[in-house]
């Protein structure tokens, strides 16, 4: 089966047509489908119809997925071992969609000034479930929970297994510090990181379409949900992640 493959812009993202996830690929399918993500970051398969389970079967081409004990856990950096890839598929979407904003990690790092790699190369960031510079609502964990979620460290530079490539591992809501640092020369350095990472140039916004499964690899983007639309129409997506791995 040759897959279409189409990029949806010159920062990350591309569009598969051509396939029905239904079916049963074969094996150079399934190494090409891996390799998009790979390629392009971001991948949007469209015309699809999954019920739940075909979802995580799906998702098995790709990893094993993973096992969440905490409902809210669209962004997992607090983890010792973050979740590798996310796939996302829509039910029932408001008129404009609802969109997923996207950051190209990769290309943040290449464009960062030499002063702030060097700045970064060898320190590590604090990441929790409850940050201090938390901008969004969480929910609040129990007693358990905090024991399965201790505060966990991870480098600012992250080399992917594959690619072999480097890129920013940042994550504003969940980087509570930088280890061995004050709060206010912390929240400078951050501050600094996290403008320069904002920029447009590194974007790339998804709108869903029903039958669109978006996968994302967690290791080289950032990602947030677009609120721009009206939150009295209904949006439920269902998501599965991948069991992740160290950060390295």
């Amino acid at each position: 089966m040759k897959l279409n493959i189409k990029p949806l812009s010159k920062v990350m993202g591309a569009e598969i047509t051509g396939i029905d996830l239904k079916d049963k690929l074969d094996d150079a399918t399934k190494k090409e489908l891996c390799k998009a993500v790979t390629d392009y970051l971001v991948v949007c398969i469209r015309n699809q119809d999954l019920k739940p389970k075909e979802l995580a079967n799906v998702s098995r081409i790709f990893g094993t997925p993973k096992k969440y004990f905490i409902k809210d856990a669209t962004v997992d950096s607090y983890m010792e071992k973050p979740a590798t890839l996310t796939f996302i598929y829509p039910e029932i979407l408001p008129k404009n969609g609802g969109a997923t904003d996207f950051i190209n990690c990769y290309n943040v790092f290449q464009d960062l000034p030499e002063t702030l790699k060097n700045k970064i190369c060898d320190l590590k960031a604090v990441h929790k479930w409850l940050s201090r510079r938390n901008v969004s609502e969480v929910l609040t964990l129990s007693e358990d929970e905090e024991k399965l979620t201790p505060d966990v460290e991870h480098t600012f530079i992250r080399t992917h297994p594959i690619s072999k490539q480097k890129s920013l591992y940042i994550n504003p809501n969940r980087i509570d510090h930088i280890a061995g640092f004050d709060e206010q020369e912390s929240d400078r350095l951050l501050d600094e990181l996290y403008n320069f990472s904002f920029q447009s140039k590194f974007q790339y916004s998804h709108n869903y379409q029903k039958g669109d499964l978006v996968i994302w690899d967690n290791r080289c983007t950032m990602h947030r949900a677009n609120s721009e639309y009206d939150i009295n129409q209904l949006r439920i997506m269902h998501r599965v992640m991948l069991e992740g791995e160290a950060v390295s």
